[in-house]
């Protein structure tokens, strides 16, 4: 998602300490982070990416049915789909590392808010190339969530199947070959970044594991800015800014809000899909006896994401209108978001030794 620009810090820097916690007790750091990341590789990301493709091959044959027959039941299946692919996408926007396709793919798939002009404006243009950089706003799940949720069931059929037939299969192209090219990419162990990701225990800049740990950090701040933060108006002197909110024309806000707050979840404990326990941050924040003030820092985090879920699990209606209606609960979640990313961007980081490698400018 394309919300501010992220400055990559290219200094190169090893962090090698043991942890002292605030009590004055210095534990040894010698957990083993591999073990971490062949259960993210193995049981978490590989597995995810594959979720996301066959979910966009789904998607693709839905509008395949629904361009050669346009019936509601058609259109209900396709939107169906697409929200079932949007939903496993959340699970796989924290891997923004391996191929330009990977560091890419979440401004491919998933920038917003969508300019819904440009979108038009590819209706009557010949030759357009969707990959350009002049249409990242206009393509993707949320240029999709516009063409086949926006207006009456006449126009969108209209959109998706006659005048904007070609821009709508295109797109939808896109999203499947990107999700099967990182899919593949990973699956093969192409280039050998599979291989070398499961057992490269350094922690130097632009290591594995640092690259785990920073788009892990940078994705919980997507939850935090650009599903919540922004659409709330947190940056705009709490004035609510409607038309920034994900998946806006299909009200779907909520429920992607939810999976990807539980998936980040699962990340952090070293969940498999079927929420088997695994090696996660968790334990390595365990093994350390890291503590905040006093308390259990892995206890603390834990306990913010149990509050989040609770809080999340309030809301009802789209973001939108949770943030109108319920603005007590989406300014508490986006308190506690703000505490998480406070946790894990600056004391389990420094706890683990890894240095954050991207900036913001929204002051956390």
């Amino acid at each position: 998602m394309k919300l501010k620009s992220l400055i990559t810090i290219t200094s190169a820097a090893s962090l090698m300490w043991s942890c002292v916690n605030d009590s004055g007790n210095e534990n040894v750091d010698d957990f083993d982070i591999t073990e971490i990341l062949a259960n993210a590789a193995d049981n978490i990301i590989l597995p995810q990416f594959e979720d996301l493709k066959e979910s966009t091959d789904e998607l693709n044959s839905a509008y395949a049915d629904f361009e050669s027959s346009s019936t509601p039941e058609n259109l209900t299946a396709l939107q169906g789909k697409f929200k079932d692919s949007y939903a496993l996408w959340q699970a796989c926007s924290f891997v923004n590392y391996g191929n330009s396709t990977l560091v890419s793919l979440s401004s491919t798939l998933n920038t917003y808010p969508t300019d819904t002009a440009n979108i038009n404006s590819t209706f009557s243009a010949t030759g357009v190339n969707l990959e350009s950089a002049s249409y990242t706003d206009a393509i993707g799940f949320p240029g999709l969530d516009y063409l086949l949720f926006e207006g009456s069931e006449n126009e969108i059929t209209d959109r998706a199947t006659t005048i904007g037939s070609e821009y709508c299969s295109n797109n939808v192209e896109l999203i499947k070959t990107k999700s099967e090219s990182a899919y593949n990419y990973w699956k093969n162990n192409t280039d050998g970044f599979y291989s070398n990701f499961k057992t490269n225990a350094s922690k130097s800049v632009g290591s594995p594991f640092t690259f785990f740990v920073n788009g892990y950090v940078k994705n919980v701040e997507v939850l935090k800015n650009g599903q919540l933060g922004f659409p709330a108006g947190k940056f705009t002197l709490n004035n609510p800014q409607p038309d920034q909110s994900e998946a806006l024309y299909s009200g779907h806000s909520v429920a992607l809000f939810k999976a990807h707050l539980a998936n980040l979840k699962r990340i952090y404990k070293g969940e498999d899909l079927l929420g088997t326990d695994g090696i996660g941050l968790d334990d390595y924040l365990k093994s350390l006896g890291t503590k905040r003030d006093g308390q259990d820092l892995n206890e603390l985090i834990l306990t913010t994401f149990n509050t989040l879920e609770e809080k999340a699990n309030q809301l009802s209606g789209t973001m939108n209108e949770a943030i109108q209606n319920q603005s007590e609960i989406t300014d508490e979640l986006y308190q506690k978001i703000k505490e998480l990313v406070a946790y894990l961007k600056v004391d389990m980081t420094n706890a683990i030794g890894v240095q954050i490698t991207y900036i913001d400018n929204d002051g956390d």
